[in-house]
């Protein structure tokens, strides 16, 4: 079955839906909401809902993938699991139409499954007479199966200097997914990502970030961030 890599730049402009799943998010001419799923013990349904906020009709295509992170790296691979109702749509100017998502034949587990929703915004025929580029959207909605409401994560660090970079892990250990904000990295007091840094560490998968050394030879890092459960601290050793 081909495996499908998320990539920085993806050809289209990419939307990554990723924030609180309590409000409907706007991805160019989509509103979609919830912006993230979650079925806990045995639900095995849920419901999206996407609306067309252009002026223009908007047809999208919805397609399902398994979610993990074995490397450090999200990888998707299309879901024979996960299915979806109906999988194209087109929308009339306002127009909103409900999706149903049915996760089937999914075995008991102690750990949480998480999958992707991709929602592609299909470019329209060209125009001749139209100017300017034309740009499709893309959505990603996270879709978690939680065995139970007492799932937590549990993240341990690591370290490791490469020439002028450093490679900074998170690996999870515990039975649900982390998502981690305003993730910040400093070595002798000084922060090492010029901006903040977030995403999600899923049950079983790790999570890496490359950042530069910096000057100092710092024998340690210092880790800050707002996760799923509250704040995330750790003091992580550094191995050249």
């Amino acid at each position: 079955m081909p495996r499908l890599r998320a990539l920085a730049g993806l050809a289209l402009a990419a939307f990554l839906v990723a924030t609180a799943p309590a409000a409907p998010a706007i991805a160019g001419s989509l509103e979609i909401g919830p912006i993230r799923l979650q079925m806990i013990g045995p639900e095995r349904t849920a419901t999206l809902t996407i609306r067309n906020v252009d002026s223009a009709p908007v047809t999208v295509q919805i397609r399902t993938v398994d979610w993990t992170q074995p490397n450090g790296e999200d990888v998707y691979t299309p879901s024979a699991l996960m299915l979806v109702s109906p999988p194209l749509v087109t929308l009339a100017p306002g127009e909103s139409q409900v999706v149903r998502v049915v996760i089937e034949n999914l075995p008991e587990a102690p750990t949480e499954r998480a999958f992707r929703l991709i929602l592609d915004e299909l470019p329209p025929e060209p125009n001749a007479n139209a100017t300017g580029v034309q740009t499709a959207i893309r959505a990603l909605v996270p879709v978690f199966v939680t065995p139970s409401t007492a799932a937590r994560p549990n993240l341990s660090w690591s370290a490791i200097r490469s020439g002028d970079q450093l490679v900074v892990t998170a690996a999870n250990r515990g039975d649900s997914r982390d998502r981690l904000i305003n993730l910040s990295v400093a070595a002798d007091g000084q922060a090492l990502n010029p901006y903040a840094l977030d995403g999600y560490v899923l049950a079983g998968g790790s999570r890496s970030w490359t950042l530069p050394a910096g000057s100092a030879q710092a024998g340690a890092i210092t880790i800050s961030a707002e996760g799923e459960y509250g704040t995330v601290e750790a003091n992580v050793p550094v191995t050249p």
